[in-house]
């Protein structure tokens, strides 16, 4: 199993590298979760075809429980990577 973790400053493109690394990999037959940490879902919005997804954070305000299945908290995007996203400050 590989794990990949991309880190830096704000608006240097991580998002974007992060996501066509997801569909590469997706597209090689690979496996693929992307958990994004974006506020504004930057790192999975391209894998979803322009559909935000509801964070993590979101579902467990609006809720106030845990999830049961991952379904609730996550979608199948490009190529079949997971994308879930953990939501942040706006």
């Amino acid at each position: 199993m590989l794990k990949l973790a991309i880190y830096g400053k704000g608006g240097i493109g991580k998002s974007t590298v992060t996501g066509n690394l997801a569909a590469a990999f997706a597209s090689l037959g690979k496996r693929v979760i992307q958990i994004g940490c974006d506020p504004k879902a930057d790192s999975t919005i391209n894998l979803l075809g322009g559909e935000p997804l509801q964070p993590v954070m979101n579902y467990l305000r609006e809720t106030d429980e845990d999830p049961e299945t991952l379904e609730e908290i996550s979608r199948v995007g490009f190529g079949g990577v997971l994308c879930i996203e953990t939501g942040g400050p706006t």
